[in-house]
């Protein structure tokens, strides 16, 4: 958050001047303008957590009017609150917020495991922690998970797991542990336990999501892949499972693809009534420190948020074995680029992006509905792999929304296009546009487009051949030139 004056000035005090410094900018230009206070369709916006083991939602309520909701929230305070001692403790240690709008406001997010032990009392483990970073002015956002074991020395208990700092100090405790590790400001937290987290899953109706494979983890349950629109406990087999290649740091991309479908599912709601029974929820198995004033606050701050301006990464680093112990031991040059720039923009570089890039296992993912434009270019033979990529890259050249590239899970020899009837218009835009798809077998199917969630899915089978990409530069510009086309939007390499 920057140097903070030696004075300490009141959080509703650094809330005024942060507007009143947008609000100048605003005048002269160098903001956004600020919209009708008093619109009908405001919204509270807040992250909330729960991923059981951890997990974020940003959760719009829409009620009859402001006032109503912020009476409301009032009496729902009191339930959300720690107790008078450890709220002493966590003030403590949370960070001012600072008066410069340019700042993000950081949130501390923890998904408990508390119950999962039998017998167990006290703090228990936060099996999940996220910092989300949101910068209000320009309504944009980065989440930092945070590995469960990641290696870090906690004060007067030596080297420990990160999750371990809440299960000795509370949420004062982890607070003080992320502010050591990231070298960032944390000026709010919230926590959730499992229940709260099924319960917020169940009331939004399920989420869709699209498993490309089969969950099958003792530790967790089990899930058939395909697509799926989980209730709450099946939500959980998906985040809580890490019966898989990297463990954790895989868990944390599945648990991230679920956050994106929640978030947008929860977007969609406008109920009233809805909202109410979320607010009620989080209420009941939430612990924070955002007063109800506060959160209506931030709801007016980030009135018209995107979910697209949210960038999810993971601490960098990787798992070793030291004295026998798995730690997941962060990589502090990259996780310092990381902080730098949240501090400077509250957004990440592409070249940082693709450094604290990692190999995926994919295994969840937003569904994709059966008409949007989304593409899955595959290898069908071992020969065919070396155009994937650049056949790819055409068809992103080209406009084309999203573009996935991998091999077929059952080799084909010959080059075939699938797709379903929904995305007809889509296909046929592809299929003309490549020269060398002219001879493609095309199949219209349900089954294999659902199975790799794309709409249209080919196949490149054996002795496929594409020009180089210079040559495939020049067959995408020149449509460019067509009197037809004037006005349409057309990608280059710069």
């Amino acid at each position: 958050m920057g140097k903070h004056s030696s004075q300490k000035i009141s959080y509703w005090e650094a809330r005024r001047r942060r507007r009143d410094l947008r609000k100048k900018a605003n005048a002269k230009g160098k903001g956004p303008r600020s919209r009708n206070p008093f619109n009908s369709y405001w919204f509270i916006i807040f992250f909330v957590i729960g991923i059981a083991l951890g997990g974020a939602l940003g959760f719009y309520a829409k009620p009859i009017a402001k006032l109503s909701a912020k009476i409301y929230l009032s009496f729902k305070e009191s339930t959300w609150k720690a107790e008078p001692k450890e709220q002493k403790k966590v003030q403590k240690a949370l960070t001012t917020l600072s008066t410069d709008p340019n700042k993000s406001v950081n949130t501390l997010v923890m998904g408990s495991d508390a119950g999962s032990n039998k017998g167990e009392g006290g703090w228990c483990r936060s099996d999940v922690m996220m910092l989300v970073c949101l910068q209000e002015r320009d309504k944009k956002a980065v989440v930092i998970s945070i590995p469960r074991d990641t290696k870090v020395e906690l004060p007067g208990h030596g080297t420990q797991k990160i999750n371990a700092a809440h299960a000795f100090g509370g949420p004062s405790g982890a607070i003080d542990a992320v502010k050591s590790l990231t070298g960032l400001d944390v000026n709010h937290y919230i926590s959730m336990q499992f229940t709260g987290f099924e319960k917020i899953v169940n009331a939004v109706g399920g989420v869709p999501i699209h498993l490309n494979q089969p969950i099958n983890d003792p530790h967790a349950g089990y899930l058939p892949a395909g697509d799926l629109n989980l209730d709450g406990w099946q939500a959980l087999v998906v985040v809580r499972s890490r019966k898989l290649p990297n463990g954790d740091v895989d868990r944390i991309k599945s648990q991230q693809a679920f956050i994106k479908a929640l978030m947008a599912k929860a977007d969609a709601m406008k109920s009233v009534w809805k909202a109410k029974q979320l607010v009620d929820i989080v209420a009941s198995n939430c612990k924070m420190d955002y007063s109800s004033g506060q959160l209506m606050s931030l709801a007016d701050e980030l009135r018209g948020f995107n979910i697209a301006n949210v960038q999810f990464v993971t601490v960098p680093g990787d798992s070793r074995y030291i004295n026998s112990v798995s730690y997941f031991v962060p990589d502090m040059t990259g996780l310092a680029q990381v902080s730098s720039e949240i501090k400077a923009n509250t957004s990440l570089s592409p070249q940082t992006i693709a450094n604290l890039q990692s190999p995926d296992t994919n295994r969840v993912e937003q569904l994709n509905a059966p008409d949007a434009d989304v593409i899955s270019v595959l290898s069908g033979m071992k020969t065919s792999a070396w155009a994937v990529p650049t056949v790819a890259q055409e068809l992103r050249l080209m406009g084309h929304e999203k573009v996935f590239e991998g091999s077929s899970k059952q080799p084909l020899a010959k080059t075939t296009i699938y797709y379903r009837h929904e995305a007809k218009d889509i296909f046929d835009n592809v299929k003309k546009s490549v020269p060398e798809f002219a001879n493609a077998d095309v199949v219209q199917n349900e089954e294999i487009p659902a199975a790799y969630n794309s709409p249209v899915v080919v196949v490149l089978g054996q002795g496929f051949t594409t020009p180089g990409i210079v040559s495939i530069y020049g067959r995408i510009a020149r449509p460019a030139f067509n009197f037809n086309n004037l006005g349409r939007k057309v990608n280059s390499f710069t």
